[in-house]
């Protein structure tokens, strides 16, 4: 039994690596921890999904994406939080962005079976820093800090792009 666990985890761990190489991967959230949501607003509890608390928002349900295809990233995300700057949003406030990354730098933890990819994005109003973690049993957690906003994170997992994804 040890032994099949043990392959299981090499045939996972050596997925992941494939995967990464690739540059195609999706990864989709259920859960959303902002970093600084305010918790004095009264109501802001009614405001947000079932099961939500003000530091951990329940996402299942809603469509949300973070796509590697190729050299292109395309992210699709709600987004909770504090406007540090003014600028203009879109009407949905989330977190948006297509195209290539300014960097992108690729570290592989041996010790938890996982890849951290590190992104700088420059959107049209806004610069992200990404930090995506990619583990061999298909867990994902992403990191988002912007230059306009509080930061945010996301659980979730991750899969290959299937070929009909933009």
């Amino acid at each position: 039994m040890q032994v099949l666990k043990i392959l299981l985890h090499w045939a996972e761990v050596n997925n992941l690596k494939e995967q990464v190489h690739s540059n195609n991967i999706e990864a989709t959230f259920n859960w959303a921890q902002p970093m600084s949501l305010n918790n004095n607003v009264r109501g802001l509890e009614k405001l947000l999904p079932q099961g939500s608390s003000s530091n951990n928002i329940n996402l299942i349900g809603n469509s949300n994406f973070f796509r590697i295809k190729n050299d292109r990233i395309h992210i699709d995300l709600p987004y909770y939080g504090q406007q540090q700057m003014s600028r203009g949003y879109t009407s949905d406030g989330g977190i948006k962005f297509k195209g290539a990354a300014a960097k992108v730098v690729k570290i592989y933890n041996a010790e938890k079976g996982a890849y951290v990819l590190k992104y700088s994005l420059n959107a049209e109003n806004e610069n992200y820093e990404v930090l995506l973690t990619l583990y061999a049993n298909n867990k994902s957690n992403l990191n988002v800090s912007s230059s306009h906003r509080s930061n945010i994170s996301y659980t979730g997992s991750w899969s290959a792009l299937k070929k009909t994804s933009n």
